[in-house]
């Protein structure tokens, strides 16, 4: 229910007279300078807040060059997607195909939905290539991982730059490099271990794709780093 401007009585629903049927002012016209003043701020209020959020908005993503230079970085590191990561020959009863080089888009496409995943658990849970082959599956999750944190990072370049903030750009960067070497490492260490077994059915060696994608993410977390003691700067001279 709605109160009378003046006196605050109640106003029921069947009141539906201009006038106050308390006090009798005229509902529609009271105060109407004194509304119409507070209409004025609230809306220049809002403006500003507009203005403000447009301003940070395009001073985040192209207010400087090096800034510039950082929304076009954010994109590089997907170009790890189609540069080989790692070359290897697979001889397994549960693979299709088996590939020279990896990229991880090939790899999706043409390799992962013909995997036998209860194979694979087999082999994991075998004794003298279980830890290889978990290795292996761990390497590729974390290839994984790090485009999804790629991605996320592009999408909070977005949401975070009105707010002039970086930081979360800051921890995807570091979480999609260590992702990738991590996965670097466990390659290496699951060849290398299969290699010294009887059961030698895959071989294979670290590309640079895997460094390319390593470089390109250790140069978004300098960029975000410079940028964001920026955005601390700007904020103080808003506050």
């Amino acid at each position: 229910m709605a109160l009378c401007p003046k006196c605050n009585h109640v106003l029921n629903f069947w009141n539906i007279k201009a006038e106050c049927p308390y006090c009798g002012v005229n509902i529609p016209n009271y105060d109407w300078e004194g509304r119409l003043e507070a209409d004025a701020k609230n809306a220049e209020v809002a403006w500003k807040k507009f203005r403000k959020f447009t301003g940070n908005f395009k001073s985040a993503l192209f207010g400087s060059k090096i800034r510039i230079m950082r929304f076009i970085c954010t994109f590089l590191p997907l170009i790890a997607l189609v540069l080989p990561l790692a070359s290897y020959t697979l001889t397994l009863p549960f693979v299709n195909n088996s590939a020279t080089n990896m990229t991880l888009l090939d790899f999706t496409m043409n390799t992962l939905l013909s995997l036998n995943w209860g194979g694979l658990i087999g082999l994991v849970s075998g004794q003298t290539v279980g830890s290889p082959v978990l290795f292996i599956m761990l390497a590729i999750l974390l290839l994984y991982l790090a485009v999804v944190f790629g991605v996320l990072n592009f999408i909070f370049v977005l949401i975070k730059a009105p707010s002039l903030k970086a930081t979360s750009n800051i921890v995807l960067c570091v979480g999609s490099t260590l992702c990738f070497a991590i996965a670097g490492i466990l390659f290496a260490i699951a060849v290398g271990s299969i290699g010294n077994t009887t059961i030698t059915f895959i071989d294979g060696s670290v590309q640079y794709g895997l460094f390319v994608g390593i470089a390109l993410f250790t140069l978004n977390i300098v960029l975000n780093t410079i940028i964001n003691k920026g955005f601390r700067k700007q904020r103080a001279e808003q506050e």
